[in-house]
């Protein structure tokens, strides 16, 4: 808009799609209302008016945030910082959250078994960004944080998904789209009648709330024949820098009414999670995370992190490569730990147990990998790289 230079209060990076940068812009009025959003949002999470709370932003450096309610501590992607701010100021505080994406915090929880750090005695929420994850996933961080992800008592692991040029927390997981997702990942029924017969619990979407008054979210059909589309997003609020209409971040989508999970909780005669005072999308993720064999990216990660004996000597990252016979599986090793066969022939049999066949395993040192040697974390990861397709 006119003059929207002049009264810039910040500016958020983002990587676009396009191969290059792409700006959010917030004005002096914005910001201070996106503090009040953020302040909403964590109270309606987790009551952080009437518990004093300590929020450890772990993102990348440049991803920052306001608030008026709790206090957050900038570590960005230092797991040492992350986990001397936890022990040592977290226990003057009734809750802790910490905000990262998932790879970094996985790297956390190796970190702070090293140190033999015990978070029983810290209440710990997780809110999780940048990337979709499994279910497989959020049990292995509740397994380490001392949570019940089905006990709406216990600390909550969450995501949120934002668009840099379009705002933080565009859409957010709450107690009750975990519930649903959670048991669409264990009930083949419930899950074939939310989000679709072709959908398999290792594909499962991420299932979040919006805000309505903020953002107009549309699915467009895209030709193909599935009952998912292109997420389309126009900004509705009417003082925005950059009013970006039907904008397209790339993600594949459906919206869900509270008649489908009505409809879904009846077939299986299911009392519902109550009342859902927000509409809700499903968002499966980039439309490039479908892969040429027809596997999905979200696969490879559920059937990692259900071995839980496997997955603690992974860094977390690979990169898959399209092969005469399906895929290739590039594995990081962490530091220290040797690549054997009787490892390789494991990752091999975990996939065969679920898929019925098994990508051609490949397994790397953590400083002989060849896709991002040392991960610093301050860049998303590419798991598929489609030029190599």
């Amino acid at each position: 808009m006119p003059g929207t230079l002049h009264h810039l209060a910040s500016i958020v990076t983002s990587s676009g799609q396009g191969g290059r940068f792409a700006f959010g812009f917030n004005d002096r009025r914005q910001t201070k209302r996106i503090v009040d959003l953020i302040d909403l949002g964590l109270e309606y999470a987790f009551q952080v008016n009437h518990k004093r709370t300590l929020l450890i932003n772990c993102l990348p450096m440049g991803v920052g945030f306001s608030s008026n309610t709790v206090t957050i501590a900038e570590t960005s992607v230092r797991e040492d910082m992350v986990v001397a701010v936890a022990t040592q100021l977290g226990p003057n505080y009734e809750q802790i959250i910490l905000l990262g994406d998932p790879l970094f915090l996985k790297r956390l929880t190796e970190f702070a078994e090293e140190k033999k750090i015990n978070w029983s005695s810290l209440r710990i929420h997780v809110v999780i960004g940048e990337e979709p994850f499994a279910e497989s996933y959020r049990n292995y961080l509740a397994q380490h944080f001392g949570i019940n992800p089905d006990d709406p008592t216990h600390g909550m692991i969450g995501s949120s998904m934002g668009v840099g040029e379009l705002g933080m927390n565009l859409c957010y997981e709450t107690r009750q789209t975990i519930s649903l997702r959670r048991l669409a990942y264990r009930d083949p029924d419930f899950r074939h009648a939310l989000f679709g017969k072709q959908v398999s619990s290792d594909q499962l979407p991420m299932l979040f709330a919006y805000n309505p008054l903020r953002t107009y979210m549309e699915v467009l059909p895209t030709g193909k024949d599935t009952d998912y589309g292109a997420l389309t997003i126009s900004m509705i609020e009417p003082d925005i820098p950059v009013p970006l209409l039907r904008y397209q971040p790339g993600d594949m989508a459906r919206l869900i009414t509270t008649d489908d999970v009505a409809r879904a909780c009846n077939q299986i005669n299911h009392p519902g999670v109550g009342k859902l005072p927000l509409p809700l999308i499903a968002v499966q993720g980039r439309s490039t995370d479908r892969l040429p064999d027809g596997t999905h990216l979200n696969q490879y990660k559920e059937i990692l992190y259900q071995n839980v004996q496997i997955v603690r000597l992974l860094t977390g990252v690979f990169r898959l490569e399209p092969i005469a016979e399906g895929m290739s599986m590039h594995l990081q090793l962490r530091r220290g730990i040797a690549a054997t066969p009787e490892l390789n022939n494991q990752i091999e049999q975990a996939f065969s147990a679920i898929t019925g066949s098994a990508p051609r395993i490949i397994l790397w040192e953590y400083s002989l990998f060849p896709y991002g040697m040392t991960l610093d974390y301050e860049r998303k990861f590419v798991y598929y790289d489609t030029r190599s397709g």
